[in-house]
């Protein structure tokens, strides 16, 4: 068989040639359409049994199926078929899918390197959406090599494919399906009456009609009561089969193997046992694919049986109404089964049919991403009667309908209604859980507080969450699985935005390390969010590190470019403005604008816009272009002190570099504690002005502290040492080599693009001397043409010059020594750029007017 997954051939088969051979034709698309009960799949399964064209099955079976999930789908077969290379993106579709890649762009792109003829047979492809019936169907458009055969039910697959393909395809409709004389013959059997196969005819020669009346008793009546029997009801089709000559016991045991089964939509011979209970599982399906009531898809390792859809319709309709206890135990089955087989969707809605809400819990804890990525509004509508009392004891469902409800900007009231619950609920069961639930609940508590703008809340919540997970055995992190590295990511993230890089870094490298040992997707976040995180930090040796590492990984197709990897991004953009390379900077930070949106990390891009607006010297656009971005994004969500606090040093550096010093320092205005980066702005701008006495003083008053990092610490350097060098001090020299040395070995550069031109050339000898790159660099700040503020000391002074012409009567006035007068007046003329006392007069005059 080289049509991979394809059903086996049903007992007793009608040979259809003609039909067949349309399917085998060239056409890109074939369309077989017909009502259930038409031999639909029965009639590709025979195709797919005889046809030399390389293909693979795909079963559709949840109800209006989306995107992503049938891209899931497909990719699965392709996987178990053997067909997907190394490189094909295909093989991480799932994790593709999580991180925000477009799915039909995944699929063509898959189906392209695949180098060969490809035919994708879609059973049940009415299940599609309208939306993923479209873009499947856009996607056969530009695959020259693929090939589409479709069944379906509904004609409106069929009107889908006209604006497509309407004259390249083939369609196969319920009439062509019917029965003919030769065939309904060739179905009831050579010694039935010619009557019958006129009634089987006069019903329009349906094939499941057929094979109901076949099955029964042959003369147990006339023909038009025989057919009349099948026609009333299919059940009697189903018990004509289960009663041809086997003893009533055993007809019992099939009649509540079929019931039981029935509430499964694909079934492997395991779950047909948990269901059932019977240790002849596997026989009782042998004699219901015979009697025609199923087919088994797949090859022997992967099969799975399908009972054909009225039945068990008919069936499930019995067992509801037979005991209703039963079909919520067998639900809950089918549940388990679906989840531990990878089926989370199928597993979820078990779940909530069977009303267990704590199975429902388990099922999102291992699959969320999935959930969220492929079926947000089926999630939704499970949940749509389920009260918010009971949401309250399950945090883990609140958060997840609160995540698909904050993605719909019309829902986002909902979404915070949501979160709050999350929140709730997981401060309650986190107080009196086991450590794996007590180390989620708070994650999940950690991100809803941060999403929702509680940073400082965020922050204890992490830290619980942080403190459980590295202490925690390694039998109750094992119940974890894969949520590791997931976990050690949120909680980071949530260390970052509160300003705790020490922590943050180490989760960071946990979830980048676990990740790596258990091959796990995820980890490769972790290892984005630590290159990114470095890089933001000034630590450039680990970020160039960790981007190396990621460039030689394989990461899930969308994933680099997304919100999984806009941290490796981040670290690459920073690496080249480092190198004074704002054309890369640009395009890695250009790679993220279709996530743009929805990223959290919005900041840290406005300021990269910002530096690369520097370096292109289109200072006016960018301060337009930050500023309303910042309008649009406050009024959408709140900011923490952290993020705040970074927005005003970014719009004070692009105020500087503009020329206006006064709007830069006013951009500062803080209440409270300056925390370093506010102390290296102000410096900066001290230094733009001409006053480094200034700058040293401010550098000097303000010592390292938490939040120092090895980018505050640069720029303070290079800061110190300009200013140092501009008052003529004998340090100067030790200074700028310290700051080159401190340079070189962080590899960084920016710090010294960020002062003014002026002072880069009395620094430019020795500061190449250590490192020779920083002779490239540009200087993005300009010497501010603004007033210069004066000290409180130097006012005074400036107040006598107007009374006093020597030295000693300002200092007798002001009781000073006269040594101190001359050291004030030389830093007075520094400032006001005047040689003399005329001159200092007259522009301490013009300052006082301009004020």
């Amino acid at each position: 068989m080289t049509v991979w997954g394809a059903p086996r051939l049903p007992p007793k088969l009608v040979q259809r040639p003609s039909l067949v051979s349309i399917i085998e034709s060239a056409a890109p698309l074939v369309i077989v359409h017909g009502p259930a009960g038409a031999g639909k799949t029965s009639l590709l399964a025979e195709w797919a049994a005889h046809t030399a064209q390389c293909g693979v099955w795909v079963q559709l079976e949840t109800k209006d199926t989306s995107g992503p999930a049938a891209v899931s789908l497909i990719a699965a077969e392709l996987s178990a078929s053997a067909m997907l290379a190394e490189t094909n993106p295909l093989r991480l579709a799932d994790a593709a899918l999580v991180g925000g890649t477009d799915e039909w762009s995944l699929l063509r792109r898959g189906l392209q390197s695949l180098g060969h003829d490809i035919v994708l047979v879609v059973d049940q492809a009415d299940l599609l959406n309208a939306e993923a019936l479209a873009s499947l169907l856009a996607v056969l458009a530009r695959v020259p090599r693929l090939r589409l055969v479709l069944s379906a039910r509904r004609i409106s697959v069929v009107d889908a494919s006209g604006p497509v393909l309407a004259a390249e395809r083939a369609v196969i409709g319920w009439r062509e399906l019917m029965f003919s004389r030769e065939e309904a013959r060739a179905a009831l059997g050579p010694d039935e009456p010619e009557q019958l196969v006129d009634e089987i005819l006069r019903w329009g020669g349906s094939p499941l009609l057929t094979r109901a009346v076949a099955a029964s008793a042959p003369g147990a009546s006339d023909a038009a009561a025989r057919v009349a029997r099948a026609v009333d009801t299919y059940e009697s089709y189903l018990w004509a089969n289960a009663g041809s000559g086997e003893s009533a016991t055993r007809d019992d045991e099939y009649r509540s193997f079929l019931l039981a089964i029935s509430v499964a939509d694909v079934l492997t011979e395991s779950l047909a046992q948990e269901l059932s209970g019977s240790d002849d599982a596997a026989a009782l399906l042998v004699r219901a694919e015979q009697d025609g009531l199923g087919l088994w898809h797949g090859d022997t390792r992967d099969r799975v049986f399908t009972l054909t859809p009225l039945l068990r319709e008919s069936f499930l309709h019995e067992l509801t109404r037979a005991d209703r206890g039963s079909l919520k135990g067998l639900r809950r089955q089918v549940a388990l089964w679906s989840h531990r087989h990878g089926r989370p969707y199928e597993a979820l809605e078990f779940a909530m049919h069977a009303r267990d809400l704590t199975l429902a819990s388990t099922i999102v804890r291992d699959s969320a991403f999935l959930l969220l990525r492929n079926h947000p509004s089926q999630v939704i509508e499970l949940f749509s009667k389920t009260p918010m009392l009971a949401l309250r004891q399950h945090p883990l469902l609140a958060m997840l309908l609160a995540l698909i409800f904050n993605a719909r900007k019309q829902h986002r009231l909902r979404a915070i209604e949501l979160f709050g619950l999350a929140i709730a609920s997981s401060r309650i069961q986190g107080d009196r859980a086991d450590p794996p639930d007590r180390a989620l609940f708070r994650t999940i508590e950690s991100a809803s507080l941060r999403v929702l703008g509680s940073f400082e809340a965020s922050l204890a919540a992490a830290e619980v969450a942080y403190e459980t997970l590295i202490v925690m055995s390694l039998e109750d992190r094992a119940l974890l699985g894969r949520l590791v590295p997931v976990l050690f990511t949120h909680i980071g993230t949530s260390f970052f935005y509160n300003g705790r890089m020490d922590k943050a870094m180490d989760c960071f490298r946990r979830s980048a390390s676990i990740g790596e040992a258990e091959n796990l997707p995820a980890g490769l976040e972790g290892l984005a969010l630590e290159a990114g995180a470095a890089a933001i930090t000034g630590d450039l040796v680990t970020a160039a590190d960790r981007s190396a590492d990621g460039a030689r990984r394989s990461w899930p197709d969308g994933w680099i470019n997304g919100y999984a990897g806009s941290f490796y991004r981040i670290a690459n953009a920073f690496i080249a403005l480092e190198r004074f390379d704002a054309d890369t900077a640009d395009m890695h930070v250009r790679s993220l604008d279709k996530h743009r949106p929805t990223i959290e990390h919005w900041p840290i891009l406005a300021h990269l816009d910002a530096l690369i607006a520097l370096f292109r010297g289109d200072v006016d656009r960018a301060l337009l272009d930050f500023e309303r971005e910042v309008d649009t994004r406050l009024s959408r969500s709140a900011l923490g002190p952290f993020t705040a606090a970074r927005l005003k040093t970014t719009r004070s550096l692009l105020y500087l570099a503009a020329g206006d010093a006064d709007a830069a320092e006013e951009a500062l205005v803080v209440q409270g504690r300056r925390g370093q980066r506010d102390t290296v702005a102000l410096a900066r701008i001290s230094l733009a002005r001409g006053n480094p006495d200034e700058t040293l003083e401010l550098l000097e008053r303000h010592p390292h502290g938490t939040d120092q990092t090895p980018r505050v610490e640069a720029e303070m350097l290079v800061l110190r040492a300009a200013a140092l060098v501009a008052t003529g001090r004998d340090e100067g020299s030790a200074a700028t080599l310290r700051a080159a040395r401190f340079l070189r070995h962080s590899r960084q550069a920016l710090a010294f693009a960020l002062i003014p031109a002026e002072h880069q050339r009395s620094m430019l000898t020795e500061m190449s001397s250590i490192e020779p790159s920083l002779g490239d660099a540009p200087s993005l700040i300009p010497l501010a043409p603004t007033r210069i503020p004066l000290t409180s000391r130097e006012e005074a002074v400036a107040e006598q010059l107007v009374r006093f012409s020597s030295a000693s009567d300002i200092a007798a006035a002001l009781v000073v020594s006269p040594n101190t007068v001359k050291s004030q007046l030389r830093s007075l003329y520094r400032k006001l750029g005047v040689a003399n006392r005329a001159d200092a007069i007259a522009a301490v005059s013009a300052r006082r007017h301009t004020r």
